[in-house]
């Protein structure tokens, strides 16, 4: 069995991810840790919390986050990010199909990085 769910099975996580998911993964940014893979071209979907203090989401390309998604506030990620679900990230209609369901947010990997 795959480790990563097929975009039948993302299409079905459909729970927001709630608020104590979204304050643990807030404070991991906070930390200084940062979710997204690393490798040349395109990487998938990622976050981090840049200089400024800005919480950032977004497509990554060679591991930077580029044309970002900014959360000005720990609130205001927070807010967002509860509302989200697996089904919300995982891009299931991109206009390119090669970027469905590919390095996306989904709660198995939020879950992971707040261990």
């Amino acid at each position: 069995m795959s480790s990563t769910p097929s975009l039948r099975e993302m299409y079905k996580d459909r729970a927001p991810f709630g608020e104590e998911l979204a304050m643990e993964v807030a404070a991991k940014l906070e930390e200084g840790c940062s979710i997204g893979y690393r490798r040349a071209g395109y990487c998938g979907m990622g976050m981090e919390k840049d200089d400024y203090g800005d919480f950032l989401y977004g497509e990554l390309y060679k591991g930077v986050i580029y044309e970002p998604r900014r959360f000005r506030t720990r609130e205001e990620f927070v807010e967002w990010l509860s509302k989200e679900s697996t089904a919300s990230m995982a891009r299931l209609y991109d206009a390119d199909p090669a970027k469905r369901g590919y390095g996306v947010i989904t709660r198995k990997r939020l879950l992971a990085f707040t261990e």
